[in-house]
């Protein structure tokens, strides 16, 4: 009996080592020189392109941003409050609300207090993220909102672990704001409804600077994290439990995290210059790519291995890392100017799959169009042609300009039938 197990083992193992063997002794032996196959190469030069402006909306944007810098001006940035069921706690009789502090975060030790935004206050909703601009704000005026002054400071350092090298590093520092005043306001019931049962029911925050231009400052937007330095309204209360032989008295605290920011940035003038490619969220510049190629631009049967189009620029006027995207044009081409300022982007774009992005590093960005090309030449596609926009994660300060010479080039190497 000791020596079957191991005999049945060897004889499961019995097929697998017939077909290791005969795949490794008899190797793929065709000779693709003979195969009627080359590869060859297309390069084309003849790229038209034209930037255009939209009002710049950065809804997705992992920072705030308030004050002057690099010719953008930041008037307002926004913070929406959603509806919640520690609204309702006013009305619980075993609930008593102590106090609410209303919190936003920044990465700046050395923020002071003089450098730091009123905050202001509206029962409703006064913009939309995901669409809300300068435009949408001309001649906004906070004289009807709740002023609530200036934040506290508090910074928070690295205590986690004593025996850490980070310990006692600056971390954050958190700008709050005592909101007390608030609370009859935020607990409104409208209509003596209970609040959870209007749940598109929101309250709109407001930072602006009041007696100074110059001051610019950097926050933490509900992009940047998963909550934990997310705006928010914190409720301090103290809970009354009456269910057993005594009463029991426990202090403890909600958190409403904002649902919705928007920074309003608003460009000090419309500019562009048609010598570049110029890319920049702040300034709201993107541009249209026009590649002069259609269905069967290549031999029939063609397969593409690779096709990328090659941007060139100034190392010294882009930091490193600067992201851009490319996506096709799923509409016909419009004739957008340079003039005009768009609410919104003109052109519709296919996204995914045909959506590329990458970094434009050392000089340099290559997008890899390889899947598009391929479906142009199937017939799958029609080339109307492609927007370049930055991405939106990019610092919306900072700018890249491509140049429009030789340099610019989409490279094709392609295999096809001699």
């Amino acid at each position: 009996m000791k020596i079957r197990i191991p005999i049945l083992r060897i004889l499961n193992l019995l097929p697998l080592i017939f077909i290791v063997y005969n795949c490794s002794e008899d190797p793929l032996t065709s000779d693709l020189d003979h195969s009627g196959l080359v590869i060859d190469t297309l390069t084309i030069y003849d790229i038209n392109t034209q930037n255009y402006n939209v009002a710049p909306n950065l809804g997705t944007n992992e920072r705030l941003y308030l004050g002057n810098k690099n010719g953008l001006d930041i008037p307002v940035s926004f913070i929406e409050i959603p509806n919640s069921l520690y609204w309702s706690f006013p009305f619980d009789s075993t609930i008593v609300v102590d106090s609410l502090r209303f919190i936003v975060y920044s990465k700046d030790s050395l923020l002071a207090t003089s450098s730091t935004p009123n905050l202001f206050f509206h029962p409703d909703s006064q913009f939309d993220e995901n669409s809300s601009t300068y435009l949408d704000f001309s001649g906004f005026s906070n004289s009807e909102w709740h002023d609530l002054g200036r934040p506290y400071l508090r910074t928070n350092s690295d205590e986690s672990d004593t025996s850490s090298e980070t310990y006692g590093d600056y971390l954050f520092t958190e700008l709050v704001w005592n909101i007390d005043t608030l609370l009859t306001v935020l607990s409104d019931t409208l209509d003596s409804n209970l609040v959870w049962s209007k749940p598109d029911l929101v309250r709109s925050f407001a930072m602006q600077f009041v007696n100074s231009d110059s001051n610019f400052i950097e926050l933490f937007s509900e992009e940047a994290t998963t909550g934990d330095r997310d705006p928010k309204v914190i409720m301090y209360y103290r809970l009354t439990d009456d269910s057993g032989d005594s009463t029991i008295i426990v202090d403890t605290s909600k958190i409403v995290y904002s649902n919705g920011d928007l920074s309003i940035i608003e460009p000090s003038e419309v500019v562009s210059d048609e010598n570049f490619i110029w890319l920049s969220n702040g300034l709201g510049l993107r541009s249209v790519l026009n590649i002069p190629i259609a269905e069967n631009f290549l031999p029939l049967g063609s397969v593409i291995r690779s096709a990328d189009l090659i941007l060139t620029y100034d190392t010294t006027l882009t930091s490193l890392s600067y992201n851009v995207i490319l996506d096709p044009i799923e509409s016909d081409s419009l004739s957008v100017d340079t003039v005009n300022v768009y609410d919104s982007d003109p052109y519709e774009a296919l996204g995914y799959p045909y959506r590329v992005s990458t970094d434009a590093e050392n000089g340099s960005c290559i997008l890899s169009l390889k899947d598009i090309m391929q479906n142009i030449t199937l017939g799958n596609v029609t080339n109307l042609g492609f927007k370049l926009i930055a991405n939106e994660k990019n610092d919306p300060f900072e700018s890249i300009w491509f140049d429009k010479g030789q340099t610019m080039r989409l490279e094709i190497v392609y295999v096809t039938n001699q």
